[in-house]
């Protein structure tokens, strides 16, 4: 059984996304006077993706079929920003899926729909699980959006290299003092970088906040009513995480020779048998698999190493929300959508382990972990049945799954995270090309850099 989850929301949370929403205003022209209630679901695959259309069209009409008085209008619009905020003045979606990163900000700006009663009218909403949930409520402890997904990161590695270095495959590192001396261990017995992280297209920055997570320490802090970015402070998570990096880096020449790449270059790198150990999610295991034709034995997955005290690690994923000019009939509809198509098979076995074949069945890898949305008593028995479909061994993901329970999980900071994310780049890729580079002064230069950008997202 798995235990509980928590989540901490460190601000503004943090991609793709599905919307349902009156095509037009959602001024209550879309209500029939039979009472049919039309409204508009956004993220429709491509036609090039043949597949996953005939899926999402399948599921539509299921869905309609089963709700005469819901009408469903669809189209491929995918969440940006820039596009939302234009959108959202008249001809937004009704629903809509955004990264876990922007919900504070819609909530605090009023561009998103309070679905508190209707949450409550969903099938086991009581027995959700509050890690899932807890990105979607405002500080107000309402709730203004239905999650879909969501993802924690952990420790990769590689199995076959671990039993080449004398390590135990089954006890993976758990500190970062352990992935040290095991990153050593690989580099010294094997042809094979001990550990690698990626520094490049912002991934140094999101990786170096996990880091600092992993160290007790948050990127960005409020004061005022405003945030700030802390990750500059003496003795910060930050810093500690720069500071082993460069440990291994340069004391104990752990880390290879090649210093720049982004998620792309690693997951290529890692499947290849190149790298020991690296930080990524889940989805590695995937991409492993089937893009780069990794041998599913030697992949596995453990937690986030952590400092030896606290246990956090940096979660993502995305959020059902549903437009504010929505009708409360709209949105009703909305949300029995919401939980018919994203949420019915993590709380359904029969239909968890039918949409799980169906998966294997057009070739996808089932079996990597993922982060429960409700209790155990309901999530067990789900994950029970998608087990049965596994074509990748689950055993060699149980380090990753039983402690993910013990985890606090933090989403990305609240304020201009990626540029943030560009700015720690330059620090990251200094600290491990550079044997001079002093940690503490490439984080002052990051955040000198990326200061007025944060002071201007708040004005």
């Amino acid at each position: 059984m798995r235990p509980s989850l928590r989540i901490a929301l460190t601000g503004v949370t943090a991609g793709a996304l599905v919307c349902v929403l009156a095509s037009c205003s959602g001024s209550g022209s879309e209500t029939a006077g039979d009472g049919t209630v039309t409204i508009t679901v956004s993220g429709r695959p491509p036609a090039t993706d043949a597949a996953s259309l005939k899926t999402f069209d399948a599921r539509v009409a299921e869905f309609e079929k089963a709700n005469p008085k819901i009408k469903i209008k669809t189209n491929e619009y995918q969440y940006d920003q820039q596009s939302f905020q234009t959108k959202v003045g008249g001809s937004l979606e009704t629903i809509v899926r955004v990264p876990l990163t922007e919900m504070s900000g819609l909530i605090k700006r009023k561009q998103i729909a309070d679905l508190t009663s209707d949450f409550k009218g969903l099938k086991h909403s009581e027995d959700f699980n509050e890690v899932a949930l807890g990105a979607a409520k405002g500080l107000d402890g309402k709730i203004y959006g239905i999650p879909t997904e969501e993802y924690a990161l952990g420790l990769v590695y590689n199995r076959d290299l671990f039993e080449k270095a004398g390590l135990d495959p089954d006890q993976p590192p758990a500190t970062w003092p352990e992935v040290r001396a095991a990153a050593e261990a690989i580099s010294e017995k094997t042809d094979a970088t001990g550990y690698a992280q990626m520094t490049k297209e912002n991934t140094g920055g999101w990786m170096l906040t996990a880091m600092a997570y992993s160290f007790g320490d948050n990127m960005q802090e409020e004061a005022g009513g405003k945030w700030a970015n802390t990750f500059d402070h003496s003795g910060s998570g930050a810093e500690k995480s720069l500071k082993a990096l460069k440990e291994m880096r340069w004391t104990d020449q752990s880390m290879g020779r090649n210093q720049l790449r982004n998620i792309t270059d690693m997951e290529k790198d890692f499947s290849t048998g190149k790298i020991g150990m690296t930080i990524a999610g889940p989805s590695i295991i995937g991409h492993y698999i089937q893009q780069y034709k990794g041998a599913p034995e030697t992949i596995g997955l453990s937690a986030m190493p952590t400092d030896g005290s606290s246990k956090r690690t940096l979660a993502g994923g995305t959020i059902a929300v549903i437009s504010p000019r929505a009708t409360p009939q709209q949105r009703e509809a909305a949300a029995k959508f919401i939980d018919f198509y994203y949420l019915a098979p993590k709380y359904d076995v029969a239909l968890g382990e039918k949409d799980a074949a169906a998966q294997k069945k057009d070739g996808a890898v089932i079996g990597a972990p993922t982060v429960p949305f409700y209790k155990p008593a309901i999530a067990d028995p789900v994950q029970a049945a998608i087990d049965k479909q596994a074509n990748v061994p689950v055993a060699h993901f149980a380090p990753y799954s039983k402690a993910l329970g013990e985890y606090e999980l933090v989403i990305e900071p609240p304020v201009e995270a990626q540029n943030v994310y560009k700015a720690l780049d330059s620090a990251v890729q200094a600290v491990l090309t550079r044997e001079d580079a002093d940690p503490a002064e490439q984080l002052k230069k990051a955040a000198s850099q990326v200061k007025s950008q944060v002071e201007r997202a708040q004005n």
